[in-house]
């Protein structure tokens, strides 16, 4: 073999170990204690649809687009100031976190209250929700959807963006929210831009 092919020989071999060890690598040993992560990540399958029949990869669709459109139906409601409390279960709670503060709604009349009657313009939020990754097990889903936000807060214009890690079931044939638990990474005026970090 001459030196070239040896070379590049030597190279494909070095290539393929280190490839192997980080597989390896990413592989947790049994039994391994996993450190919480300190943002949101998505665990849910990245492969839905394999060894699942068409009609099961029919369902799946169906849902996905249902949950879709009810976080889309939410984001319209929520900015013209309309009831979201029948997006929620019976027992459904919204939680909100920014500037270091939390605060809640949890059911039908705490929900009706907080966002009906508010329309975009007076002072509520009109959320921009996209970036959505959805995990469905039955009659149970999860999701991580991203929110840019724009805010009318005592006559400033307010530029804010998070994430928002929700739990929803379905019940009777329809896809609700059991909580949507939005966290903000920065909340400031417009002209401060983003750079500023929420809580700082």
């Amino acid at each position: 073999m001459d030196e070239p092919r040896k070379r590049r020989s030597k190279t494909d071999s070095l290539a393929k170990s280190r490839l192997a060890a980080i597989a390896l690598a990413a592989v947790p040993a049994a039994g391994a204690a996993q450190a919480p992560p300190d943002k949101p990540l998505y665990v849910g399958r990245l492969d839905p649809f394999r060894e699942k029949t068409l009609e099961q990869r029919i369902q799946e669709l169906t849902d996905r687009e249902e949950i879709r459109d009810l976080i889309a139906t939410y984001a319209h409601r929520v900015a013209h100031g309309l009831s979201i409390a029948d997006l929620f279960t019976d027992d459904g709670v919204y939680i909100n976190r920014h500037n270091g503060a939390v605060s809640e709604a949890r059911g039908r009349a705490a929900l009706e209250a907080r966002f009906h009657d508010r329309p975009g313009d007076d002072g509520s939020a009109m959320p921009m929700i996209h970036n959505i990754l959805i995990s469905i097990d039955g009659d149970q889903a999860t999701d991580i959807c991203s929110n840019e936000l724009r805010i009318t807060e005592n006559g400033k214009s307010i530029i804010a963006s998070g994430y928002y890690d929700d739990q929803l079931r379905r019940e009777h044939g329809r896809w609700k929210f059991v909580k949507r638990d939005i966290t903000f990474f920065h909340w400031v005026p417009l002209q401060e831009g983003w750079a500023k970090p929420a809580g700082k």
